[in-house]
């Protein structure tokens, strides 16, 4: 008799202004942990650090990053090379990379009728229980982003390449 062959475990991370976001998954609908690392010191050096913190303690089978060539939070440049250097690390873990753009989101979720950052939010927290309760309230015209949207921009990259395999209309019915 054999051992039943270990989930695979697939590691979303978005980094953010004030640190960096991520979601891990045995699969679509089933996360393993997520969370976010708040900021200390320099953001690419930190970012970094936690990355391979994250890697360390997750030992993911594939990463997913979100393609930071049109991203505004930071100059895409400085972006552009802490996506690179995360996975060039991740690659020499052995560890499978993509990289997603926004336009693949929003074809994963337009099945779901989701557009925006904050509906594909809603989409991801009523499909998936465990992060349900870190929905951030509607965003009102006089407020800034609410922090928490960043997980679920991490849960996104990872059921972004969930969908790449089946559409997520068809996730939720496995």
């Amino acid at each position: 008799m054999t051992a039943p062959h270990p989930k695979e475990v697939v590691l979303g991370l978005y980094p953010f202004t004030r640190g960096v976001a991520f979601a891990a998954f045995h699969s679509s609908l089933s996360p393993v942990d997520w969370g976010m690392k708040k900021l200390q010191g320099d953001k690419d050096v930190f970012s970094f650090e936690a990355t391979k913190e994250l890697i360390a303690h997750l030992q993911p089978d594939v990463l997913v990053l979100g393609d930071c060539s049109r991203r505004q939070s930071r100059p895409p440049s400085d972006l552009g090379k802490l996506h690179k250097r995360i996975a060039a690390y991740a690659e020499s873990m052995l560890i499978e990379v993509h990289v997603f753009k926004k336009s693949d989101i929003a074809n994963c979720f337009h099945g779901v009728g989701a557009t925006t950052r904050y509906e594909i939010a809603k989409a991801i927290a009523a499909q998936v229980d465990a992060l349900s309760h870190r929905l951030p309230p509607p965003l009102k015209p006089w407020n800034s982003q609410n922090q928490r949207l960043a997980l679920f921009d991490a849960a996104a990259l990872v059921m972004t390449y969930y969908c790449q395999k089946k559409p997520l209309t068809q996730l939720a019915k496995k």
